[in-house]
């Protein structure tokens, strides 16, 4: 795998702000609210001091703070550049910052937190492993942390068997997803951290004639493929052609397959 995420920090900004794009268009879709409502629902409201674990340029910073209504938000990236983003959009939110560091060095305070939150960031990790164990360092007991991504291996925007447009998912799956398989070894992994498993819950997510985000994925996906020099340039534009096609013809047809699983860090009996 090539994911571009693993050196997001050293992105340019034209790339980083076609991942802004495209988060922002799914954070603002009705099927995204109405699946962040249920997973972050699972935590409770009122959560008093939340950390986000790769907030990006701050897509899902405001999914966050509707649901958990958190006094103290801390967001962290490690792409200097989305965070700049994220101050900017956030700019005069009491309660909110913004800092850059990673899930594997968050810069926080043992036991700051009764909630984290990562929103489609572990599948982009090489060490899952050491995230969860600063996630529970982080937290204080009792606290929750709620991981949510794609189990991305079952992508898919086929309609038929052998259909061509399937290529461009699995450049997706090459060059933007570390680990596709993640999230379903995420919940042992969890445990093995230290966590009590609270809830694991799938959320289908699908596009037909509105595919804003997936054609976005698959741009984005084509793109990198092509600066990594795993097809050309024509190849790529073909992609979006024929999905775009499709959209305008309504044959349009992709879906994933997220996995919401909250865990909790046991209190001290």
């Amino acid at each position: 795998m090539t994911d571009l995420y693993l050196q997001i920090a050293e992105q340019p900004d034209e790339v980083l702000e076609q991942i802004a794009r495209s988060m922002e268009k799914r954070a603002a879709e009705p099927a995204m609210q109405r699946i962040a409502a249920r997973y972050l629902g699972a935590l409770g409201r009122r959560r008093t001091e939340v950390l986000e674990i790769g907030c990006g340029s701050g897509a899902s910073t405001a999914l966050l703070l509707q649901h958990l209504e958190p006094s103290h938000y801390v967001g962290i990236d490690p792409s200097a550049g989305l965070i700049d983003m994220a101050r900017k959009t956030y700019r005069i939110s009491p309660g909110v910052q913004f800092e850059v560091a990673s899930a594997l060095a968050t810069g926080q305070p043992d036991g700051a937190f009764d909630a984290v939150v990562a929103h489609t960031v572990f599948s982009h990790l090489s060490d899952p492993e050491a995230a969860l164990a600063e996630a529970f360092r982080v937290l204080r007991p009792g606290g929750r942390l709620a991981v949510f991504d794609g189990d991305y291996a079952i992508n898919t925007v086929a309609l038929f068997d052998g259909d061509p447009l399937q290529a461009a998912m699995s450049l997706v799956q090459r060059n933007l997803i570390h680990d596709p398989y993640l999230m379903r070894r995420l919940p042992g992994l969890a445990r093995a951290a230290g966590f009590e498993i609270r809830e694991i819950e799938p959320h289908g997510y699908v596009q037909t004639a509105q595919a804003d985000y997936l054609t976005s994925l698959i741009g984005r996906g084509t793109d990198a493929a092509v600066r990594a020099g795993d097809c050309g340039a024509e190849l790529a534009a073909g992609f979006l052609r024929e999905a775009e096609r499709r959209i305008a013809d309504r044959t349009f047809y992709g879906a994933i397959l997220f996995i919401s699983v909250i865990a909790e860090k046991p209190r001290i009996h």
